[in-house]
């Protein structure tokens, strides 16, 4: 099976330390998953790779999406449908794997999924967001860096609470 590895570049930088950390976590977590799936094409081990996935998505997205809610991001709803449509498309593939579609074809499809769409939205969408917070970030006189280790804190605190 033929994947192209995802390789982090500098003009995938945000700007933001913190948001560039979860974006590298992510593919490097993308590359191990298509790795071990290129050695095995056990449907288990895919599946548990999965859904590890979705929820380090999920964590990420939401991490980004408090931050545009407590900046007052004017393209939040577009961003936040963005984030919703990936979060379907992984959610989908995983179904399919799960109704014994060959590990390969998702994995495929996964790989296209995250060079394609993933590192555009990063270079456009997310590059824009982060443009506004640390413009936001400016004009409050706070640091964006201590400012989303807040948020990601209550992020965190609120959801071991549910």
């Amino acid at each position: 099976m033929e994947y192209q590895k995802i390789v982090w570049k500098n003009d995938l930088d945000t700007g933001i330390q913190l948001i560039d950390s979860q974006h590298r976590e992510f593919i490097r977590l993308v590359n191990n998953l298509l790795d071990s799936t290129v050695k095995s094409e056990d449907a288990q081990s895919l599946l548990k790779a999965f859904s590890f996935l979705r929820y380090y998505i999920s964590d990420h997205f939401s991490v980004e999406e408090s931050a545009m809610i407590a900046y007052g991001y004017p393209f939040y709803s577009m961003h936040k449908n963005i984030h919703d449509s990936f979060r379907e498309e992984i959610n989908g593939m995983e179904m399919k794997l799960r109704s014994n579609l060959p590990a390969h074809d998702v994995v495929i499809k996964l790989n296209y999924m995250i060079v394609n769409w993933f590192m555009h939205h990063i270079k456009v969408e997310d590059r824009k967001l982060c443009n506004y917070l640390e413009m936001q970030a400016q004009k409050r006189q706070e640091s964006i860096g201590g400012r989303l280790e807040q948020i990601v804190s209550v992020f965190f605190k609120v959801r071991e609470s549910v």
